[in-house]
C-alpha cells in the first residue's frame, strides 16, 4: 500500500511539474514573439507633450536632455525586443533541460523512498519472525 501511495505521489508531482514547465515555456515564448510588436510610435518621444507642472521643477534643456536620453533608451530596447524571436530556441531547450533535470530528480526521489519503504517492511518483517 505504502508502495502506491508513493509512486501516486511521485506521479502528482511529475504531472504538476510538467504543466508548469509547459506553462512557463508557452508565457514566456509568447512573451518574447510579441515584444517586437511594442517598438513603434512610441519610439519617437519627440512629440509627448511637457505636462505644465514638470516646467515649474525642471529648466527646459533637462526636460530636452530627458527626452533625447528616453528616445536612445527607447532604440536601444526596440533592438533588443526586435532580435528577441531569435532567442525562442534557446528558451526551449533550457526550459525543457531544467524540466528533464527536474523530472529526473522526482524519479530519484520516488525511488529512494521506495526504497526506505522496502527495507522498513523487510526490517519490519524481521522482527515479527524473531522467536521469543
Amino acid at each position: 500500500m505504502l508502495y502506491i501511495v508513493n509512486w501516486t505521489i511521485v506521479m502528482l508531482l511529475f504531472a504538476l511539474w510538467s504543466l508548469a514547465a509547459w506553462a512557463f515555456h508557452a508565457v514566456v515564448v509568447w512573451a518574447i514573439t510579441m515584444a517586437p510588436t511594442l517598438t513603434g510610435p512610441a519610439a519617437d518621444l519627440s512629440s509627448v507633450p511637457v505636462p505644465a507642472w514638470l516646467l515649474q521643477f525642471l529648466p527646459i534643456e533637462a526636460i530636452q536632455g530627458l527626452i533625447v536620453a528616453l528616445t536612445e533608451t527607447w532604440t536601444l530596447l526596440a533592438g533588443f525586443l526586435n532580435a528577441a524571436p531569435s532567442v525562442v530556441s534557446g528558451v526551449t531547450a533550457v526550459t525543457w533541460a531544467v524540466w528533464g533535470l527536474g523530472s529526473a530528480s522526482l524519479l530519484a526521489l520516488g525511488v529512494g523512498i521506495h526504497l526506505c519503504v522496502s527495507l522498513w517492511v523487510r526490517r519490519s518483517a524481521g522482527t515479527a519472525k524473531v522467536p521469543a
